[in-house]
Parts: C-alpha cells; sequence; structure tokens
C-alpha cells in the first residue's frame, strides 16, 4: 500500500509541473491529461495488483484479487494502445498462471513478450522477463534434473543479454543463480567452476555482498567432502553479511557455519551458532517454519552429542507444543527429533516408533533433491539405531538404502559413515570379502576428507574465526567502556572527578595503544597464511587446466589417427574389385567414423566425460546420407537429451553404425522404400532403451538369433555387454534391434 501511495504522489506530481506549460491546442491538452491519467490508473492497478500476487501464501482470495486488478489495467492498456503497459499486464497474468502450476500457458505469455522485446530492441527488459522466467523453472515442482535444465537454458539466454549489454552485476547474479541449480544437480565440479567465476567478477566490480556466493560455496565443499573449504566459505559468508549489515537470511548463514563445525566435531561451537540463528529467526515478522524445524532437529542432535539429553528432548518438545508442524516433510523431522532423543534416554521402542514414521512421512514426499537428501539421512540414522540395538540385518537394510542415491546429491561425510557401519556388520556376520570392499571405499573417502594439508587449513580457519570472534568481544567491550565514560564526565562536577577523568582516559588509551599493536602482529600473521593458501589454491587450478588441455589434446590425437586409418581403407577400398571385400571395408571406414565423431566432440569439450547423444547421433545419420544412395530411405529419430559418459557413447554410435547399415544394405531390396526410425529414450532409475526399427523385409523366417554367428549379430551382442544391458533382435513388421542398459552417472 506504501508504494501505490508514493507512486501515485509522484506521478500526480509530475503532472502538475506539466500542467504549468500551455499545450500547443486546448484538444492536444485534454488529449494528453486524459492519457496520463490513464497511464497513472495502469500503474496503481499493477502496483495493487503485485501486492496481492506477492504475499507470503498463495491464497485463492489473493489471486483472485490480483488477477482482477491485472484484468483492469489490461483492458484500459488495450484502450490508449500503450503496448509496454500490455506486456507489464501481461506479465501480471502468466505470474498468476505460475502460481496456478499452469506452466505452460504462463510460458506461452512469457515468449510472446519476449519477442515483442526483441524485435523493438528492449533487451534489457527482454533479459528480465528471461530472468523471471528462469527463476520460475528453478523453483518448479516436482523438482527434477529436467527441471533444473530448463532453467539452466533460461538462465543462459538471459546472461548472454546481460553480458553483451555490459551489465556485469545482473550477469554475475545470473551465473550465481545457473551454479544452483547445477548445485542441486549434483553436478558439483561444474557448481563450483561457476561460482569461483561469480566472485571473479563480483571482485572486478567491487561488488561487496558476497555472502550469498559463499554459501553456495560452502554447500559445494561440504558434498564435496572438502571440509577445511567448507569452513572457509561458511565463516567467509557470515563475515560478509555482518560487515554489509544484510541480515535478512542469517539464520541460514549462521546454521551453514554451525554445520561446517558439526563436522569437524566441534559440537559446543555449533550449539552457540545454532542457538543464535534460531533466535534470528523467532525476532522475523514471518517465521519460516521449516527452517525452525530444521534448526531445532540439528541443535537437539548437537545436544545429544554433548550428552545434555534432558535439554535435547526439552526443546524438540517446546518447539513441536509452541509451533505445531502441518507439513508431513515438518512432521517427518520432528518425528526424527524426537526418536534421536528418545533412543538416547533408553526408551528404545518409542523411538522405534518414531522413527518409522519418519520413514514413511519422507518416501510419501520424494518429489524434490531436497526430500532426497533428508530421505537418505532418515535412513543412516533408523541404520544407526538399529546397529546400536544389533538388529544387524535391518540396519544393513537402512544403511544400503541411504547409499542408493545419485553422486553430488548425499554428503560424502555420511556416505564415509555408512561405509564403516556396513564394513563392521559384515566383518561382525563373517562376510569378509563384501566387508573389505565397504573398508575401502570408507578409507578412499576418508582420506580424501582428511589429510595432513586439510587439518592445518582447518586448524588455521579456526584460529581465524577466534581471533575474530575476540575481537568483536573488545569492540563491545570498548562501546561499553565509552558510554559509561561518558556518564561519568557528565557526572563529575568538580576538579577531582575530572582529574580522575584525565588519568582514566590516559590508561585507556595505553591499553588501547598496546591492544591494537597486538591486533597489527596478528593481522599481518593472518595476512601471510592467507596469501600462502591463495598461492596453493592458483597451483591447483593451474593443474587442474593442464589436466582438462591434455586430455583434450589426447582426444584430439586419437581423432586424427582414426581418420588417417579411415583415409588408408578408403584408398585400398577403391582397387578393390571383391565386392564383399569392399563391403566389409565399407563397414569398417563406418565404424571408425562412429568413434572419431566421439573423440571430436571430446576434445571440443570442457567437460570431456560427457556426450550429448542427439546431436552424436544426428550426425552418425548425416554420415549415413552421405556414404550411400539414400534416395529410397528416410530416417525417423526420436532422442531424449540423454549425456552419456565416452565408453557408453561410443558402444551405443557402434550397434546404430552395425544395424543400420544393415537395414541400407539388406532390409530394402530392389530399392524399395522405406524407413529407419532410431528411438533413445530415458526411463526410471537411470535406465536407457536404444531401439533401431525399419519397416523393411527383415530377417529371414529360418533366422535362429541365438545360434547365428553372423559378425554384425556377435558385434552387437558384444557391446550390448558391454553396455552391462538387455539385446533383444526379432522381426515386427521388419527388423527391430532393441538394448536395455543402464547410464553411468556422470557427476
Amino acid at each position: 500500500m506504501t508504494r501505490i501511495c508514493i507512486t501515485f504522489l509522484l506521478l500526480f506530481s509530475a503532472y502538475c509541473n506539466a500542467s504549468q506549460y500551455p499545450a500547443a491546442s486546448g484538444a492536444s491538452k485534454n488529449r494528453e491529461k486524459k492519457l496520463f491519467l490513464a497511464r497513472t490508473k495502469i500503474k496503481l492497478l499493477l502496483d495493487k495488483g503485485n501486492d496481492f500476487l506477492y504475499k507470503p501464501e498463495s491464497f485463492k482470495k489473493d489471486m483472485d484479487s490480483a488477477k482482477s486488478n491485472f484484468d483492469k489495467a489490461f483492458a484500459l492498456s488495450n484502450k490508449i494502445k500503450d503496448q509496454n503497459l500490455i506486456n507489464e499486464c501481461i506479465v501480471g497474468h502468466s505470474e498468476i498462471l505460475f502460481e496456478e502450476n499452469n506452466y505452460l500457458q504462463a510460458e506461452k505469455k512469457l515468449h510472446n513478450v519476449i519477442n515483442y522485446y526483441h524485435e523493438t530492441k528492449q533487451f534489457k527488459k527482454e533479459a528480465k522477463i528471461w530472468e523471471m522466467l528462469g527463476a520460475r523453472l528453478f523453483w518448479q515442482t516436482p523438482r527434477s534434473f529436467a527441471t533444473f535444465e530448463n532453467a539452466v537454458k533460461t538462465f543462459d539466454k538471459a546472461a548472454l543479454l546481460y553480458k553483451n549489454l555490459g551489465l556485469q552485476e545482473k550477469f554475475a547474479f545470473i551465473l550465481k543463480y545457473k551454479a544452483d541449480a547445477h548445485l542441486n544437480q549434483g553436478r558439483l565440479d561444474l557448481a563450483e567452476k561457476e561460482l569461483l567465476q561469480v566472485l571473479e567478477v563480483y571482485n572486478k566490480i567491487g561488488y561487496k555482498k558476497l555472502h550469498f556466493t559463499y554459501d553456495l560455496l560452502a554447500d559445494v565443499y561440504r558434498l564435496k567432502g572438502d571440509l577445511g573449504k567448507s569452513l572457509y566459505y561458511s565463516q567467509a559468508c557470515v563475515n560478509s553479511m555482518e560487515n554489509a549489515g544484510d541480515f535478512r537470511f542469517a539464520p541460514v548463514f549462521y546454521q551453514q557455519l554451525a554445520i561446517a563445525y558439526k563436522d569437524l566435531g566441534k559440537h559446543n561451537t555449533s550449539i552457540d551458532l545454532l542457538k543464535k540463528a534460531i533466535g534470528f529467526l523467532k525476532s522475523e515478522n514471518e517465521i519460516d517454519y521449516s527452517n525452525l524445524y530444521e534448526f531445532i532437529d540439528l541443535l537437539s542432535k548437537e545436544l545429544v552429542q554433548e550428552k545434555r539429553y534432558t535439554e535435547a528432548l526439552h526443546q524438540v518438545q517446546k518447539t513441536i507444543q509452541e509451533y505445531p508442524p502441518k507439513k508431513k516433510t515438518d512432521q517427518a523431522r520432528m518425528h526424527g527429533s524426537l526418536a534421536y532423543c528418545y533412543n538416547k534416554i533408553g526408551q528404545a521402542k518409542l523411538a522405534e516408533d518414531h522413527f518409522k514414521k519418519m520413514i514413511n512421512l519422507y518416501e510419501e514426499n520424494t518429489s524434490s533433491n531436497m526430500y532426497i537428501i533428508n530421505l537418505s539421512a532418515a535412513y543412516f540414522e533408523f541404520g544407526k539405531f538399529y546397529e546400536e540395538h544389533k538388529k544387524y540385518d535391518k540396519a544393513k537394510y537402512f544403511f544400503q538404502k541411504s547409499l542408493n542415491f545419485s553422486n553430488g546429491i548425499v554428503e560424502l561425510s555420511q556416505v564415509k559413515d555408512a561405509n564403516l557401519y556396513l564394513f563392521k556388520i559384515d566383518s561382525a556376520n563373517g562376510k569378509y570379502s563384501s566387508a573389505i570392499k565397504y573398508f575401502q571405499t570408507f578409507k578412499n573417502l576418508n582420506d580424501s576428507i582428511f589429510n595432513e594439508k586439510k587439518n592445518k587449513q582447518i586448524e588455521e580457519l579456526q584460529i581465524l574465526y577466534g581471533i575474530e570472534k575476540k575481537e568483536k568481544e573488545f569492540s563491545n567491550l570498548k562501546l561499553a567502556m565509552d558510554a559509561q565514560k561518558t556518564k561519568n564526565i557528565q557526572a563529575q562536577s568538580t576538579i577531582k572527578f575530572g582529574v580522575c577523568i584525565v588519568v582514566f582516559l590516559f590508561v585507556s588509551t595505553m591499553l588501547f595503544w598496546i591492544s591494537y599493536q597486538s591486533k597489527q602482529k596478528n593481522n599481518k600473521l593472518l595476512v601471510s597464511q592467507k596469501n600462502e593458501i591463495d598461492q596453493k589454491n592458483l597451483a591447483l587450478q593451474k593443474l587442474l587446466s593442464e589436466k582438462e588441455s591434455l586430455m583434450q589434446e589426447i582426444h584430439h590425437r586419437v581423432k586424427n589417427n582414426l581418420q588417417i586409418v579411415m583415409s588408408l581403407l578408403n584408398s585400398q577400398s577403391s582397387t578393390l574389385k571383391n565386392q564383399e571385400a569392399f563391403d566389409a571395408i565399407q563397414k569398417s571406414q563406418h565404424r571408425l567414423f562412429a568413434i572419431s565423431l566421439l573423440h571430436q566432440k571430446l576434445y571440443r569439450t570442457d567437460i570431456v566425460r560427457e556426450i550429448e547423444m542427439e546431436n552424436y547421433i544426428s550426425e552418425l545419420m548425416v554420415n549415413f546420407t552421405l556414404t550411400f544412395d539414400m534416395q529410397n530411405i528416410d530416417f525417423q529419430t526420436q532422442i531424449d537429451p540423454i549425456l552419456l559418459d565416452e565408453a557408453q557413447a561410443v558402444s551405443v554410435g557402434l550397434i546404430l553404425n552395425e544395424t543400420v547399415t544393415n537395414s541400407i544394405k539388406y532390409g530394402f531390396p530392389e530399392n524399395r522404400k522405406g524407413l529407419i526410425s532410431i528411438k533413445l529414450e530415458s526411463l526410471e532409475n537411470y535406465r536407457v532403451k536404444l531401439q533401431i526399427k525399419d519397416n523393411g523385409i527383415g530377417f529371414p523366417k529360418d533366422f535362429n538369433f541365438d545360434s547365428t554367428a553372423t559378425l554384425g549379430i556377435s558385434l552387437i551382442n558384444g557391446l550390448g555387454q558391454q553396455l552391462d544391458g538387455e539385446v533383444s533382435i526379432y522381426n515386427d513388421n521388419g527388423a527391430v534391434v532393441e538394448v536395455d542398459f543402464v547410464r553411468n552417472t556422470i557427476s
């Protein structure tokens, strides 16, 4: 409402100033006045609609009120034919559609607005709409790898426009949003690279509010198991927030730092920070209850670590009584907190009941990565409970379920501990072979998380935090002393008290000078330590860059060598008169082309393990059309946006090569017209199905798929085994080859 009043006053003032100058004619003056009043009314309607739209909860009555105001603004904008105001109304309508989960209609409306801004060269407004659309796709529910990928593509368009416009701050903001999407996908290396680029841009333009970027980097390194860097960026996040005086997200940032200390076993420090976070949270006008339950859950577990069992249970029970959880996920978290506390005070049966309720509630809400993380942690906690009570079969079941998630989604410290528990369980049961494997995994993870170098960095960071904390305490003490000193000065009325004040000031100055010298010495030491850490980080980044360049050079040379072999085969084929020999060489050329194309793509990309199958298969099909007489045969492809690693990609390419070559040569005799369809489909649980089908004459009726050992069939079966997949070859109005396999996870 305040914003509406300010808008009205500014517009009214502008109108009054404009009315002081005579118009060219009475009719012109009257027309300008009407347009001004209409635009003023439209702006007021839009502001009023936005006030209803962006209320904390999307209640129907608020959405209806917002729509009513936008409808009136839209009708009036059409009446005066102001296209920019019409577009603002359309954006408002699309926001309502997003709130109603009607993404298809909302995106359609926004694309119309984007096209108009692009055609009229209003690129800043176009970028803003791309940014808004990307944010909506980022928060779309249910959240998945695909929804985040759509958000990333939209952010790329906004980022390119902001970069071309020279708006570096906006460009960095979009890049940070994009990194957050990759973080949610579990693509931690890519998220890290983008966030470091964001910091580089912010430092270049002198942007100070770096806490949001530091917070995301702390998340990345915690998930990667680098506890030293996680602590560093968590502390940097809090420092940046406090220096900027921007406490809007203080609870979340203090919690992040508390988790960093928890992971390092500093439970008392973690407890202090969590209580501070909860205090900030409860002081807000509108409490984020999900965050409150999460903080209380973490606080209760930290109190248990310090054997403060009664206090932990009291914190949980008091929170449930004062703020009863309504959402299923919040209820699940509180059941987990109660289970943890009851177990520690010896009420195992009650604890087991609450653990079961927690698991059931989480399993009903696996629609996003956030709840998947919670479910994994819930399985892990339940496994620890059963292991503690020597129910090893149940414990092993839940520990294995806690590991059954994608890389980059679950924290490495939890994965490490789960493998250690599984090692102990299998050892106790005499399953030494699997126990050794679990122990090797635990050892590798433990070595990667904790080593001498990281321990040294962690100790330095803890010292840094302790010094900064003491400096703040000293600063607060000094302020208190100055305030008391002022009161004393005002109260003094005699020379005796005046002399005492002078002496006091002299002593204070000497103490301050001594403290200042000590502080300067400590600051120099910290700067030296920071420079050493920065130099080591630069050296590591240089090594990583050299490794990536070397990998690209290897793929480049392999591709060139394969092309040389193809050229030699081509020269040899020109001298052959035997058709079978010619066909064999031609098939070999196609196989080499499939492998060469893969290496070409690998050396042209920064991410050397990922192959985009849609483009790869399309280029293979182009090669067939250039090699064979394809006037009577058409291709039909249906390729999902799937990324495969190089090993699986080359197997798929060779299977395609064998099957399509056979279809072209034998499936359509006497120049029959035909169709070859290729489908690569993404299924549940990371499964992928490849199907190559033609409508030709198919395999002979007496063709035995099990016993026939032609080179092509043997090669297809062998490649299917390399994929660990199932190969099916049969007739269905033509020849059909299907391969069903599990896609390797790419971090």
